[in-house]
């Protein structure tokens, strides 16, 4: 019998408004299951704000790199929403055991604009000069965009471990090929491992349509499945956030402990 697979170390990457602690609920679950992990606080996120004004996603790409750099050996990224980008830019450079995406945002060529997004986010990106600084969402916006399914009160608990957003990263992710400078491409045929994508039905920041719309661009390479109950935080609060967490972990554990091949 050929020996297992090392299991590999799980690097969590967080989204937008967000920071490492947004994963607290779904790391022990994965750690209960032989996995070491670790969830990065990107640049200007989860302290040090200043560091917001000008952040781009190739900042945040780097930062994804230099944290699988720190540690050797086989390693496995796990990203939400604008992580879930970064993530895949990353997978396009350098190999990994495996890539989940959960609520991803998509590259270039989607276009992930939806009229639903506006009347939250339209005066954001109105207001001149919004590209150089940072902004917050209010409650009100939050609740539009991310926490729509979550229960009350857990959207106030959430909410209150949003922090502000670099201007430049909310452009550049935000319009596909309208971004000029290419920084939200990714060469999805230099993905070679597994890939696994969540998505929300009542997801508003990044709706079906969107989700969908990356599950092509993959094709039959990527295992794409869609949940009616969720909206965009299966990280915590929303009903069954439990048995997505189990479900990757299942995953994962088909995908990368496969027994060695024999000499």
């Amino acid at each position: 019998m050929a020996p297992a697979a090392p299991l590999p170390r799980l690097l969590f990457v967080h989204g937008m408004w967000s920071s490492a602690a947004v994963w607290e609920a779904w790391r022990p679950r994965f750690e209960a299951r032989g996995f070491a992990t670790e969830a990065l606080s990107l640049p200007g996120h989860g302290g040090d704000a200043h560091r917001l004004d000008g952040l781009g996603l190739e900042d945040c790409a780097s930062a994804v790199e230099q944290a699988i750099e720190r540690r050797p050996g086989p390693v496995a990224l796990i990203g939400h929403s604008m992580g879930g980008l970064l993530c895949q830019q990353v997978a396009a450079r350098r190999p990994l055991t495996a890539l989940v995406l959960v609520c991803s945002a998509a590259p270039a060529p989607v276009f992930p604009q939806r009229p639903a997004m506006w009347p939250p986010l339209l005066h954001h990106f109105v207001r001149w000069g919004s590209w150089r600084g940072q902004f917050r969402l209010s409650r009100r916006e939050a609740d539009a965009l991310l926490l729509n399914a979550a229960p009350e009160p857990a959207r106030a608990a959430l909410f209150a471990g949003m922090q502000a957003e670099s201007g430049r990263l909310a452009w550049q992710a935000s319009f596909g090929t309208l971004n000029w400078s290419g920084s939200n491409r990714v060469d999805v045929a230099a993905v070679r491992c597994p890939v696994l994508a969540l998505a929300g039905l009542q997801d508003r920041i990044v709706p079906p349509g969107v989700s969908r719309a990356l599950g092509r661009l993959y094709g039959e390479r990527l295992d794409y499945r869609e949940y009616t109950q969720h909206g965009h935080w299966p990280l915590a609060a929303e009903q069954g956030w439990q048995q997505r967490a189990d479900e990757v972990a299942d995953w994962l554990l088909n995908h990368t402990s496969k027994g060695a091949p024999e000499a």
